[in-house]
């Protein structure tokens, strides 16, 4: 999930090896499999993926079914649910970007994303299984764990003895319409010793320039 493909992915867009609009509008990609996806964009979202449950009965086996029900429904609270919301991080992504517009590669270069995840971006703003331990003045990943948590490009990551929390930004593109560039984030959150697997996908609207950065579920 945290292959960096960006040179890569900037490469066709150069060359024109893909006829997608979007990818030679410049939207960066940084997951290698987020980026093949996008790539086969109509398969992308057809393809059959393991059951996911739902409030009243409902359920989705592919991207286009999920878009049906999310967020209308609830998703069941199973452990083995939550296992499977992990296959559906793709269908966030595409249908965050199927509504986005692109940046340059100088938007995403310069901007450290791994470093300023692990060091900027407040817990409190989004849910996950430590941001209650998040304070006013200890309320990132390097404030609250400096000794266990580490980044690495576009990843920022806390590893305990029993428990694993990790934050990739999987692409940047411009959502909400202005033109500073936003980027697209999956959170897994996981206890080594127990059967807790939780997988989300948040937003973080504008964090170029700022001090503190906080996200948005989707």
């Amino acid at each position: 999930m945290i292959k960096y493909c960006f040179v890569f992915m900037m490469l066709c867009v150069f060359l024109g090896c893909s006829s997608n609009p979007k990818l030679q509008n410049s939207i960066s990609i940084l997951d290698q499999e987020l980026f093949r996806s996008y790539q086969d964009m109509d398969n992308s979202l057809a393809i059959k993926r393991s059951t996911l449950l739902f409030s009243e009965g409902k359920s989705a086996d592919s991207c286009k079914s999920y878009y049906s029900l999310y967020p209308d429904y609830k998703l069941d609270e199973s452990v083995r649910n939550q296992q499977v919301k992990s296959e559906y991080l793709i269908c966030d992504a595409l249908r965050i970007l199927l509504s986005s517009s692109g940046v340059s590669n100088e938007a995403v270069k310069p901007l450290n994303l791994g470093k300023h995840l692990l060091t900027k971006l407040d817990l409190r703003t989004f849910p996950s299984s430590i941001n209650r331990s998040a304070t006013e003045d200890s309320h990132t990943l390097y404030s609250l764990y400096p000794n266990e948590a580490s980044f690495n490009d576009n990843v920022a990551e806390w590893q305990a003895d029993e428990w694993v929390i990790a934050m990739e930004v999987v692409a940047v593109a411009r959502i909400n319409k202005n033109l500073k560039p936003d980027w697209i984030v999956w959170v897994s959150d996981e206890s080594k010793l127990g059967s807790y697997k939780g997988y989300s996908t948040i937003i973080i609207y504008d964090p170029s320039g700022n001090d503190s950065l906080t996200a948005a579920a989707y």
